[in-house]
């Protein structure tokens, strides 16, 4: 590393994630010299403004060599070609787009679940989706004092689960509607969602139908332990941005509500409310890049079994992430 700091490329640095991690980068405690915003033709002319200088969006993939770190936050495909360039180019990075996360030989991490400590030797490791790493933030401590037998999650999705052109397709339906005029075709998803809610819906993307269910349940059980009966049920809601969640935990050991509270008072990444409190909103949780926990109870239908609620903002939640795992792999914590 050069004394004024690391040379980073953002790959996808427009896209809502891009974006994230940019403003979360400016406020952390690496030491940024330069960096690199990458994106498609489609933001040709753009600027990024990183520590008040600006930077010209590149469009075509330049020579990775020399760089320090890469921020893997394009959709699937293109990240997964940029992550070969840069194992080719030597330049270790993040992959925040879901490309590797289900590769056995790519590790998968979570800052405050041993990500930290084991993130220093991988050329490249991945962070799980938003409903993953929000729930695993959550489980992890529950898993470590008292095991996990079965969760049971019920996953609130918003359109921020498809990045911009998610939230831009419900802005435009919702404008329509309101217009009384005909919805625009669905382009991300397999239905309209402005004014309403069903189970979650598959996304079409450039990889394919991506069934999040499936998705979140395997990414759970790389993290926390294939023997744990996960049951994932999305749910799709007409909100802009956020993610919440109803828990359903058997643990192994006997595991009192008090002392479930307990742990997640002291978990990182986490904050519990008070138990009066009627539980945080996604709107609470809108710019934060922690998960807000609430309604923690018993649940008599399990054996061992807790409840509780949680409301995270997936997208400051994954840029906190990778960052901290950044921090962590250039030798800052």
């Amino acid at each position: 590393m050069a004394e004024a700091g690391h040379r980073i490329a953002i790959v996808g640095a427009t896209g809502a994630i891009g974006v994230e991690l940019i403003e979360t980068l400016s406020t952390s405690s690496l030491r940024v010299a330069q960096i690199l915003p990458i994106a498609t033709g489609n933001s040709e002319g753009a600027d990024v403004e990183f520590q008040d200088t600006c930077y010209p969006v590149e469009t075509e993939l330049p020579n990775l060599r020399g760089l320090d770190f890469v921020f893997l936050c394009a959709p699937p495909a293109a990240s997964l070609m940029v992550a070969r360039e840069a194992l080719r180019a030597e330049v270790p990075g993040i992959d925040l787009s879901g490309a590797l996360a289900a590769t056995p030989e790519v590790p998968l991490r979570i800052a405050h679940i041993g990500g930290a400590n084991a993130a220093g030797s991988p050329p490249m490791i991945a962070t799980p989706s938003g409903p993953a790493l929000a729930l695993a933030t959550v489980l992890g401590p529950l898993a470590e004092h008292a095991g996990l037998a079965a969760v049971q999650a019920t996953v609130l999705d918003s359109a921020s689960s498809a990045g911009v052109r998610g939230t831009e397709s419900l802005m435009s339906e919702s404008i329509a509607l309101f217009n009384q005029q005909d919805i625009p075709e669905p382009t991300v998803y397999s239905r309209s969602i402005a004014f309403d809610c069903g189970p979650g819906l598959k996304r079409r993307d450039s990889g394919g139908d991506i069934d999040r269910e499936e998705q979140t349940a395997a990414l759970l059980a790389r993290l926390l332990g294939d023997d744990i009966g996960f049951s994932i049920t999305m749910i799709q809601v007409p909100t802009f941005l956020g993610l919440g969640a109803v828990l359903h935990v058997s643990t192994r050991e006997p595991l009192a509500v008090d002392a479930a509270r307990a742990l997640l008072a002291k978990a990182e990444g986490v904050d519990l409310w008070p138990d009066e409190a009627e539980g945080p909103s996604l709107r609470a949780a809108a710019g934060r890049g922690d998960v807000l926990v609430g309604r923690m109870r018993s649940d008599p239908s399990l054996a061992n079994g807790l409840r509780l609620w949680l409301a995270t903002d997936p997208v400051c939640l994954a840029a906190a992430n990778a960052v901290r795992l950044a921090e962590a792999r250039l030798g800052i914590v």
